[in-house]
């Protein structure tokens, strides 16, 4: 069978800020001959606008939110991603795909256009375990699944031109996934 394309983003979250850019690229593995790459794109499952390898929403709206996928002509179609942009003043963002045992994790605090930010904590569980005043991303090297959990980031942020200081925060349930083992049965 066909070797499914896979869509992904840059950068890599699955969560956006509207008016925040993002590119969508159909990743079709390397035995897809070049003159079947004319590629299609949707949205929701509906055909959209576009037969290049990527897709650039800039600048993202709401309107953008949706499971995107993509297929080659000739080709299997991939499973959807989904793009979630939102109009919060804070966001907690994460990568779109599904994070396994062993895998590097970043997560990022992320404020909209126009504000300033200062003092930026995550928390694990309702437990603070990291603070800081530049900072606003959080990383876990080798992720295992006990760290699974609601994770929550805050952050004090005011208008540009006002002297108001808000906390807004958000929060995502991380659940990391044991690695598919692969068994090779030796005959004798």
């Amino acid at each position: 069978g066909a070797i499914k394309p896979v869509v992904t983003f840059t950068p890599n979250w699955g969560n956006i800020i509207y008016y925040d850019n993002v590119t969508l690229t159909c990743d079709v593995p390397s035995t897809v001959p070049e003159e079947s790459r004319t590629y299609h794109w949707y949205k929701d499952k509906g055909p959209i606008p576009g037969d290049q390898q990527r897709l650039h929403i800039t600048p993202s709206r709401v309107e953008d939110r949706g499971d995107y996928q993509c297929r080659t002509i000739g080709g299997d179609i991939s499973d959807p991603v989904f793009l979630n942009v939102t109009k919060s003043r804070v966001i907690l963002q994460r990568p779109p795909s599904a994070i396994y045992e062993g895998d590097p994790l970043t997560l990022r605090c992320h404020h909209v256009k126009d504000f300033n930010a200062i003092n930026t904590k995550f928390y694990k569980d309702d437990q603070e375990i990291q603070s800081s005043e530049s900072d606003s991303t959080f990383h876990i090297p080798n992720i295992t699944r006990s760290q699974s959990g609601l994770y929550k980031c805050t952050k004090q942020i005011q208008r540009i031109d006002h002297s108001n200081v808000h906390e807004h925060s958000d929060v995502s349930f991380i659940s990391v996934k044991g690695k598919l083992k692969s068994y090779i049965k030796l005959y004798p």
